[in-house]
């Protein structure tokens, strides 16, 4: 078994039972204790878990989509292929994009090889690996304070780096959509670098499956009309279109 398949076991065990023992886990996953604190440091050191005397309890973190990239990575996939297959028209190329760090956004990386002479700039760890192993275009990750728990670089140093840089496009996706608050983030910093995108790019593309709407996090990343294009996985109220007369709506097809 992969590093990563029993981080994601060992999540899931600890999402139940909220603390486990060394011992408890390596029944569980069939691998030695040793196997199972190395595992454990590992994913603290990411900021998955908090280490105890002789186990392990689920880190404590505002959402459980901050905690675990590597849950969501797995989630829910038919749906956001969808959400990126429906990005692609917007697409242009020899252009620049920014792509966010999220688990949904990390699909169009295999749906890229079709365009010519992409600049893709990304502040998500697994995005870039993603898009350096599956495609030809220029990658830049920018630069800043790697957060474990989101597999993301976020802070000053990365919305510095950012706006730097002009691209014709930016895609990505929200925590939560609202027609008042508009775009929202479980943390200031996603927040912020993701207004930092929205305002250094030409139009904003913004994909959400149905969980996201109606729902307000902590910090607010942009209005509603700060995206350009809004793709949904179900048609949106009349009371989003009154909010974003001038943003393009689009529904994806999950066929």
């Amino acid at each position: 078994m992969l590093d990563l398949e029993r981080d994601e076991q060992i999540l899931e065990i600890l999402q139940k039972r909220k603390a486990c023992t060394v011992y408890e886990l390596s029944q569980k996953l069939f691998v030695s204790e040793s196997t199972v604190r190395r595992d454990l440091t590992r994913m603290e050191q990411k900021g998955l878990v908090t280490r105890t005397f002789g186990g392990a309890i689920l880190k404590s973190t505002p959402t459980i989509e901050e905690t675990s990239f590597y849950l969501r990575e797995k989630e829910n996939l038919q749906v956001k292929r969808a959400l990126v297959r429906a990005a692609l028209p917007f697409i242009q190329e020899d252009t620049a994009i920014f792509l966010d760090s999220s688990s949904t956004t990390l699909q169009i990386a295999s749906m890229l090889n079709d365009f010519k002479n992409l600049r893709l700039i990304t502040n998500g760890l697994a995005i870039a690996n993603e898009l350096v192993t599956k495609t030809k275009h220029q990658v830049t990750l920018v630069g800043g304070d790697i957060q474990p728990a989101s597999n993301s670089v976020l802070g000053s140093r990365a919305e510095a780096m950012v706006e730097g840089y002009h691209a014709k496009l930016a895609i990505m996706s929200t925590a939560g959509v609202d027609p008042e608050f508009g775009f929202s983030e479980a943390t200031e910093q996603s927040a912020d670098l993701k207004r930092t995108m929205q305002k250094c790019s030409e139009r904003t593309l913004v994909l959400f499956d149905e969980t996201k709407i109606d729902r307000k996090n902590l910090a607010r990343a942009f209005p509603l009309d700060g995206a350009n294009i809004i793709v949904s996985s179900v048609p949106l109220p009349e009371s989003y279109k009154s909010k974003a007369p001038e943003s393009t709506f689009v529904v994806a097809s999950l066929n």
